[in-house]
């Protein structure tokens, strides 16, 4: 009977270890996965992914020291009006002579005349040839003429109240070529109250003006006159000027009996001519 017990006791066990057996072919061992290591071109699903760069992107040639491309406004710039008078080609007015061509003065000669010029006039007579030789001799007295004067950069205006008559009296040669005659002009004052006084969209350079009104009319519908005498160097005064007749033209005062010019008439035209540098 105990050898029938131990037998079966055997057969128990040995049926057990072949159920442990069995067990153990299907289940994996555990294993320790902080120690895994990816195989990252085989093993699915840990792989990186690969980027492939689109067909449509070109590769381009690097340039080198090139600065950033300038962009073009989108509003345009705004304009400076800066004044540059030209000399018109052909001359308005009828045919009136804008650059009046200076002929050569002639030889002075003894002026015989029955009298002298009075004061202030006498001075310029007795110590500038050229103005005996071009005036010819005085006729009748000085004469007070009144009017409106405005210095300028080049020159001076003067209007007669008599008759609105402009006169513009350039020294331009005189002064930058160190000629002995320039020119004058005579326009019409034609300005009205209903106009305006200047134009807005001229800006004077510094410590300079725009001319007003008559004077400022001629100037700015007159190329020649802005190319002569330049801007306004200072406002226009009413003043009381002397004037006295000669043969061949006159002489007149500025403001305060200075300066003096010796203006000559034209050989056509009493509206355009020349005149000696003006003596203080």
């Amino acid at each position: 009977m105990k050898v029938l017990s131990r037998f079966a006791t055997i057969l128990s066990l040995a049926a057990a270890l072949a159920a442990c057996g069995t067990l153990g072919a299907d289940t994996p061992a555990p294993q320790d996965s902080s120690f895994v290591v990816a195989d990252l071109f085989a093993t699915p699903g840990k792989s990186l992914a690969t980027l492939e760069p689109s067909p449509s992107v070109q590769p381009s040639a690097t340039v080198f020291n090139v600065g950033p491309a300038t962009l073009a406004p989108t509003l345009s710039l705004p304009t400076v009006v800066i004044l540059q008078p030209n000399l018109p080609t052909q001359p308005p007015f009828g045919g009136l002579l804008l650059t009046p061509t200076i002929a050569p003065l002639p030889i002075p000669t003894e002026q015989v005349c029955s009298a002298d010029p009075p004061l202030p006039f006498a001075a310029v007579w007795q110590n500038t040839p050229q103005a005996k030789a071009l005036l010819g001799c005085p006729a009748g007295s000085p004469q007070t003429v009144s009017g409106l004067w405005q210095p300028f950069e080049r020159g001076v205006m003067f209007e007669r109240d008599s008759d609105h008559s402009i006169f513009i009296i350039s020294d331009a040669n005189i002064r930058q070529q160190g000629k002995l005659t320039d020119a004058w002009w005579r326009l019409m004052d034609t300005w009205q109250a209903d106009e305006s006084d200047a134009d807005p969209s001229l800006t004077a350079p510094t410590g300079l003006l725009q001319p007003l009104r008559g004077f400022g009319k001629v100037w700015r519908s007159n190329a020649f006159v802005r190319q002569a005498v330049g801007w306004a160097t200072a406002d226009a005064a009413q003043i009381e000027s002397q004037w006295l007749n000669f043969d061949r033209g006159w002489m007149m005062t500025g403001p305060n009996g200075a300066p003096i010019y010796v203006m000559l008439l034209g050989d056509a035209d009493q509206t355009v001519g020349t005149h000696l540098a003006p003596s203080q």
